[in-house]
């Protein structure tokens, strides 16, 4: 093996309230029968020793969630709802099932779907047309000559290359506004794979459909689901808009320190995607509704065909792995127990909640918690395995040749965490071993055309493109594909010994560098400001500004948008007028200051570190954040008391930049 291929596979980078339980409640958790279990959860006070067992459990008391509330509805009525903890840690106020309030992030997904759904049933959209038909004067920005249709955005699907939310999406400013309109138009990215070719969990595409709600129907995209969802529901609690009432009644987030959030805002202020606030009772209207036909309480929603259609497989890799329904997804398949389920995932600032739908059961489960935890999924788990327990599936393995299993070999990127690359490799006796920096290294036998399974049960799914050869997998990671890589040429400049190599060949391998007509890259060569910009906008993988830029010598200059992004996000400063000098080379210390800000953005803490050498005094804390992390390579010297001249002053190469980007994207 070169050392090429070695440096490809080294990338492969609650306070619950205790709450104690009566000797009558465990007895009558004993006397569970079978049968019961097998039902699922039909009887209230079994299901209430359940769950106040379930957070009695060590385990999920070190979860250390502050709070959350619970729902199950099964056959038309609610069998629990219930509060834990506390939903003010300092206030020490309870949760309450039907007056706290959460930000349910994401399940705001298939609410949004369901009113998209809606105008489908009027004639109002067809989901098989082309969007720009619904978007007025905005248009979508393709390389394709097919078109983004509705079924595109409610599969997540349309191909688009930025599908997050930005950095500068959250405001602390409770009086800022903005405007969905606005921020589609100003923020739409492009179609950058074949519309309907791949799956990868698409924010902007769930945007994009309250946005067509909105000018299709000429009502604000709140005020709509207002009065067509949550009126007619019942959802008195639920809106996309924080009032007074909704903010007096929010559950405060926590982040992962324990740390209460200040409450905040988002951009758009109207957020189809991920704003939605809710109760747990009112999330059991929303299901019951699904559950039923579309109906609850006598009021109707959708039609019962619709509830079905949004209900079932519209897009899979595999017979065996579906994917997506109709703004419904199927993650966490390894809960499932053989069952069908359709779901929603929600993490917002402070906020995790997920809804389970079983519709053959005529069963669903709703988890809101203040903080961003796994409860949800250690929550299904025991749900699934207490109430609808099975076996196993069995699958018959197959005995496929190396050779035959060629094609699946190679580097995979995954579509929404691009810095996640997945090695598949194909074994002597016939298996794969898949290997990435997240899930470790398993092995992986087939079982079916393009399916395999590990030794833990789980499922990975090939999809091959028109000409048979392999283009994506999904395995572990159920939030989007990954995309099989054409492994670029090495730069000529670029020796594989040098210790920059593989950094280099990692921002490559993500789309970062490209190199001249005559196969260099020019590594040995100082970066400038505006170069350094540009791969600092594209490490943080948002779509770059399109406000005019306000440092006069950027105007027209190819890194004049990363420069204004980094501007807009308070990362470089300047008086609007003022120069940047973009074509000046940047120094370390310099590089070190726009690092550290962007990685102090996303919740990284300061740092100290021993520096030996001269720091400009206002780059000293930068530097040492980085030297902290580690994100520099052999320029910066330790000196025999374990100080690390950084030699701060000193212009930054170009091989030093690749090596500070990739070790931080591997953080």
């Amino acid at each position: 093996m070169s050392k090429r291929s070695r440096i490809r596979k080294a990338h492969l980078p609650w306070v619950l309230s205790a709450f104690a339980l009566l000797l009558t409640t465990v007895s009558a958790a004993a006397e569970a029968s079978a049968e019961q279990v097998h039902r699922g959860p039909v009887d209230p006070k079994e299901a209430e020793v359940f769950a106040d067992s379930f957070f009695e459990r060590p385990d999920v008391k070190k979860l250390n969630v502050p709070g959350a509330a619970i729902v199950i509805v099964k056959d038309g009525k609610i069998i629990l709802e219930k509060g834990y903890g506390l939903a003010d840690i300092e206030k020490n106020i309870p949760v309450d099932p039907k007056s706290t309030v959460f930000r349910v992030g994401s399940i705001s997904k298939a609410v949004t779907a369901s009113a998209v759904m809606q105008l489908v049933e009027n004639h109002q959209i067809e989901l098989n047309k082309d969007i720009n038909t619904y978007m007025g004067s905005i248009r979508t920005i393709s390389r394709f000559s097919e078109p983004v249709t509705m079924e595109h955005l409610l599969t997540h699907s349309a191909g688009f290359d930025f599908t997050e939310p930005n950095l500068r999406d959250v405001s602390f400013d409770l009086s800022k506004s903005a405007d969905l309109k606005d921020y589609v138009a100003k923020n739409m990215p492009t179609v950058v794979r074949k519309p309907g070719e791949s799956y990868n969990y698409d924010n902007f595409a769930s945007m994009l459909q309250g946005y067509i709600v909105q000018n299709v129907t000429g009502t604000p995209f709140h005020r709509y689901m207002d009065e067509n969802i949550f009126a007619p529901l019942g959802m008195a609690n639920s809106g996309f808009i924080m009032t007074p009432d909704i903010r007096s009644r929010l559950a405060t987030g926590y982040d992962p320190h324990g740390k209460a959030y200040p409450p905040y805002t988002t951009i758009p202020t109207e957020l189809p995607q991920g704003g939605l606030f809710s109760t747990a009772d009112d999330m059991s209207k929303f299901m019951l509704a699904h559950l039923n036909s579309g109906t609850y309480d006598g009021k109707r929603i959708l039609e019962e065909q619709t509830t079905k259609d949004m209900h079932r497989i519209h897009l899979s890799l595999n017979s065996k792995f579906p994917v997506m329904g109709y703004g419904f997804d199927m993650s966490g398949k390894s809960s499932f127990n053989g069952q069908t389920v359709i779901g929603k995932g929600g993490n917002i600032h402070g906020y995790s909640s997920r809804i389970w739908l079983l519709p053959e059961q005529n069963t669903g489960v709703f988890i809101a918690a203040n903080a961003i935890t796994n409860l949800r999924d250690v929550w299904f788990d025991a749900f699934m395995d207490h109430y609808f327990p099975a076996e196993a599936e069995q699958f018959a393995p197959w005995k496929p040749t190396r050779a035959e299993l060629a094609k699946f070999a190679g580097l995979y990127s995954q579509l929404r965490t691009k810095t996640t690359l997945t090695q598949v490799t194909a074994t002597p006796d016939g298996k794969l071993t898949v290997e990435d920096s997240v899930f470790g290294k398993h092995v992986l036998t087939q079982v079916d055309d393009l399916l395999f399974k590990d030794e833990d049960g789980k499922l990975l799914a090939f999809q091959a493109n028109m000409d048979g050869s392999i283009g994506y997998l999904q395995y572990r990671y159920e939030l989007s594909t990954s995309k099989k890589l054409e492994i670029p040429q090495p730069f000529s400049d670029v020796s594989e010994q040098s210790p920059y190599a593989s950094s280099i060949e990692y921002l490559q391998l993500l789309g970062f560098l490209e190199g001249k007509s005559d196969g260099t890259w020019g590594a040995a060569k100082p970066i400038t400001r505006g170069e350094f910009a540009d791969l600092a906008v594209k490490s943080l993988f948002m779509l770059p500004s399109k406000e005019p830029v306000v440092f006069k010598d950027v105007k027209n200059h190819p890194a004049a948008a990363a420069v204004q992004t980094l501007y807009e996000l308070g990362i470089v400063n300047g008086r609007p007028g003022a120069a940047f000098q973009q074509d000046r080379a940047i120094t370390r210390q310099e590089a070190a200051a726009i690092l550290s800000r962007m990685m102090q953005l996303q919740g990284v803490e300061p740092m100290d570190a021993k520096l030996a050498g001269a720091t400009d005094a206002w780059a000293v804390d930068s530097v040492k954040l980085v030297v902290a992390l580690g994100l520099y390579g052999p320029e910066a010297i330790q000196n025999a008391s374990g100080a690390i001249n950084y030699n701060s002053r000193q212009s930054m190469l170009r091989q030093e930049a690749a090596i500070m980007f990739a070790k931080a994207l591997q953080l």
